[in-house]
């Protein structure tokens, strides 16, 4: 089994927008099933956690590869294993956050 986990930067967007950032803040792989883990904040100011999922394919006639979000029967046991990963590591970051917030009580 391949587990590939990738965190990485937000890209920065201009002060108008209210786009939190063009970058998922972590990935989680299995094979060719992605997960993409965003922070968003809603418009009343709180900031929470979702993701999106994807599969990577090739073309085998023109090599000619992209990404969809359409899946078949057999990624069910990646769609398991990437879904779980990536909720416990949302939980586990929302924890990290609810202890470093401020008036957070000391363990």
């Amino acid at each position: 089994m391949t587990t590939d986990t990738k965190e990485t930067k937000p890209k920065e967007r201009p002060a108008g927008n209210k786009q939190e950032s063009t970058t998922p803040i972590h990935v989680v792989r299995r094979k060719a099933i992605a997960a993409s883990i965003w922070k968003r904040q809603a418009p009343s100011g709180y900031p929470y956690y979702d993701f999106s999922l994807s599969r990577s394919w090739k073309s085998l006639s023109t090599n000619k590869t992209g990404y969809s979000k359409n899946f078949f029967a057999e990624h069910s046991p990646e769609l398991l294993e990437v879904i779980q990963e990536t909720s416990a590591w949302i939980e586990a970051r929302k924890a990290e956050d609810q202890a470093a917030a401020p008036g957070a009580l000391a363990a």
